[in-house]
């Protein structure tokens, strides 16, 4: 009696390779199997998967701060130079923290909106300037308080060759400029203050920044810029730039040798003179809204909504939110690192008692940034997901056997085919999982709720017929 012989498949072995960034602007299809499809809370810049950025609490930064400076002046009483940190609370008070102790003092009992402030040297007198929606300029010496009726209600603020220039919001089309060497002087004269006045397709004026020489003035859809020296009759303007789609005021960062900005076609770098885009794999990923952005240790750091499209809920997705999603990305590099579930509404970069941080308000709490995969209420969920792809044979079927992964906290391992999805629990440590997903198409996905994060690429054995 003859024996039927059974024919065995050729067994591949298909490895992830090292994690890859993020691609939101191509179809899944076209996409390496590398080259995550999703991913958020997870940094992949190593290779492997690890904790993303998230918001931690930190000692010197009240919880309940919506926003967050560093005051550092010379103190005539302590012959020294002192530090003091000033926030805002949710109900608009400005407090400081005592020089001679920790306590919390109010530096104003009025409330305020959204404040808008800098440090300044006024008279040889280190100060503390600041304005907000709706009021004028005030100066905070390190005693007493001082409001400058005279001057523009400002929306965003610039010291440019020791003149203040201010954008308002009541008088968008217009930039206004303080006297020279004194910020507090706004009566206009053809030798102090003035204003100058832009009318054109660009739009309303919205954020000033003085950068390589120049005054940069931001607008709704485009870039002018002032060559401002210190003879207002010598002041010139050229327009620089006019963006396709809206630029975000919120997100305008200066980092070093460029300025960062977010518009709704998607992220740009602006050297002084040209603009050209970066990260275009994201341009479908942002959204039509953004919080703020800030410059921290090489990295550009943005706040804005994000547009994932695995239909869950998130962090702060479960409630309100005006942005769900943090982008850290390093110009050195272009490296870079997406946080979901964080509704972070202000940042800062500040310095305080020989101590960098990036203070961030989550709608959690006011804390720092750092990689740690988690906000203050507890973790943030993880996810790292491939494309769906044929593994470049689309006429054959993929009989997915097993999977060697290798993790250091517990995950869950996703295979997902045409018709069939496949998950599995593991535990921390090398494992060998056996999954029996047979389809044309598939892809995998490894998630997570803890922190500590280290998730080694994955291999998966397959065969095809």
């Amino acid at each position: 009696m003859g024996t039927m012989r059974i024919p065995s498949r050729t067994k591949y072995r298909k490895r992830v390779g090292s994690f890859s960034a993020m691609n939101a602007a191509k179809d899944e299809s076209v996409l390496d199997f590398s080259t995550a499809a999703e991913c958020y809370n997870f940094d992949f810049s190593s290779g492997a998967l690890r904790d993303g950025y998230g918001v931690v609490g930190h000692k010197y930064v009240p919880t309940e701060a919506t926003r967050y400076w560093v005051y550092r002046y010379y103190s005539e009483k302590h012959e020294r130079y002192v530090e003091q940190y000033i926030f805002q609370v949710k109900l608009g008070q400005l407090l400081i923290s005592s020089v001679d102790s920790d306590k919390i003092i109010y530096l104003s009992g009025f409330a305020y909106g959204d404040i808008t402030a800098m440090n300044y040297r006024l008279n040889s007198k280190d100060v503390f300037l600041f304005s907000c929606a709706g009021e004028h300029l005030y100066v905070w010496d390190g005693d007493s308080l001082v409001e400058y009726k005279d001057a523009p209600v400002i929306s965003s603020m610039a010291l440019h060759y020791e003149r203040l220039f201010v954008t308002s919001d009541e008088e968008p089309t217009k930039v206004f400029f303080s006297d020279d060497l004194d910020p507090t002087n706004w009566s206009v004269s053809s030798g102090g203050a003035g204003f100058i006045e832009l009318l054109d397709e660009r739009g309303d004026l919205t954020k000033v920044v003085s950068f390589g020489g120049y005054l940069y003035i931001f607008r709704e859809h485009g870039i002018s810029r002032v060559t401002a020296y210190a003879d207002q009759s010598d002041f010139s303007v050229t327009n620089l730039y006019v963006s396709a789609g809206r630029i975000f005021p919120e997100s305008i960062v200066m980092c070093g040798a460029v300025i960062m900005f977010l518009a709704s076609d998607g992220l740009y770098v602006f050297d002084g003179y040209e603009c050209r885009k970066t990260l275009k794999n994201l341009d479908g990923l942002f959204g039509s809204k953004c919080s703020c952005g800030e410059y921290y240790n090489g990295k550009y750091y943005l706040s804005c909504e994000m547009n994932f499209r695995d239909g869950e809920t998130v962090g702060c997705e479960n409630g309100e939110h005006a942005s769900n999603g943090l982008l850290v990305y390093d110009l050195s590099t272009g490296a870079y690192s997406i946080s979901r579930g964080l509704d972070i509404s202000f940042l800062k970069a500040v310095s305080y008692r020989g101590l960098d941080y990036l203070v961030a308000r989550d709608s959690d709490g006011c804390g720092v940034i750092d990689r740690c995969g988690s906000r203050l209420s507890g973790a943030l969920p993880k996810l790292w997901r491939s494309p769906f792809t044929d593994l470049g044979t689309p006429d054959k079927i993929k009989a997915v056997r097993e999977v060697y992964f290798d993790a250091n906290v517990p995950c869950t391992f996703t295979v997902t085919g045409d018709k069939k999805k496949k998950s599995a629990f593991v535990k921390s440590g090398a494992r060998r999982i056996r999954t029996n997903v047979n389809s044309r198409k598939l892809s995998v996905a490894i998630s997570s709720g803890e922190v500590g994060c280290d998730v080694k690429p994955p291999t998966i054995i397959y065969s095809s017929y």
